[in-house]
């Protein structure tokens, strides 16, 4: 699976209507990948729905997030970079 690279600062997923069911498209499943193999967790926000990372090679902290809220679970996942001053409030872990 590809790592995040240093011009990327947005993923967004998407689930695709397969027949009867839907399925994670592969940014979806990318996003999983990264968060499960590559990604440090540090906090998430006080919902509990908000999830922040880091990545360990370039520094950067990324927002795990679920903005499409009236999907069932949140909809698709978006993983996006944040700065450094936007994570002050959140619960480490």
């Amino acid at each position: 699976m590809d790592l995040l690279q240093p011009s990327e600062s947005l993923l967004t997923g998407r689930w695709l209507e397969s027949g009867k069911s839907v399925i994670a498209d592969p940014v979806c499943k990318r996003i999983e990948w990264l968060v499960n193999h590559h990604l440090k967790k540090v906090g998430s926000s006080e919902c509990g729905w908000d999830i922040f990372f880091t990545d360990l090679i370039d520094g950067r902290f990324w927002l795990l997030s679920y903005p499409q809220s009236h999907l069932h679970g949140g909809g698709p996942p978006t993983l996006s970079a944040v700065a450094v001053d936007k994570i002050n409030n959140i619960i480490m872990v």
